[in-house]
C-alpha cells in the first residue's frame, strides 16, 4: 500500500466516525495508533486490522 492510500484510508475512517479534518490534522497519529494498540491488547497492530 501507498503511503497516500494509507493516509486517504485512515482519514475516511476517521471522517465515517464523526471526526472533522481539524481535528484529525491536528492529532498525534504516531500516539493514537499506540493507544490503539493498547485497548486491542496485543503487541502489533496493523493499519489494515483498524480500518
Amino acid at each position: 500500500m501507498e503511503p497516500q492510500e494509507f493516509i486517504d484510508k485512515f482519514y475516511l475512517a476517521l471522517l465515517d466516525k464523526g471526526w472533522t479534518l481539524n481535528e484529525i490534522d491536528s492529532m498525534d497519529m504516531m500516539y493514537y495508533l499506540k493507544l490503539l494498540t493498547r485497548k486491542l491488547g496485543s503487541e502489533k497492530v496493523y493499519i489494515d486490522d483498524i480500518l
